[in-house]
């Protein structure tokens, strides 16, 4: 008894195999995996540079004496003579 082929899935592979379309898919995909991984690796290496260069610095935080601007007084008037403010009229 002869052995039937299947022509078309031996085509298939075969196609698989040698196609240059295929062939540039793949290694397509594969540099574009391959430089994924390459920025997550700078960054993750970047964050930790960050994290030591913080962790390296000491910051001494000196009181400075009080030289902030005058505090807000309130005055209120006892005697009832101050001006009273006029509202703007409506536009």
């Amino acid at each position: 008894m002869r052995v039937q082929c299947d022509t078309r899935i031996q085509y298939a592979l075969v196609k698989g195999v040698f196609d240059p379309e295929t062939l540039k898919r793949q290694v397509e995909q594969q540099i574009t995996a391959a430089e994924d991984r390459n920025k997550l690796f700078l960054e993750s290496a970047a964050r930790r540079d960050i994290d030591a260069y913080v962790n390296s610095r000491t910051y001494v935080i000196k009181a400075k004496p009080t030289t902030s601007p005058p505090q807000l007084s309130l005055n209120f008037d006892n005697a009832g003579d101050s001006k009273v403010l006029q509202s703007a009229p409506p536009a």
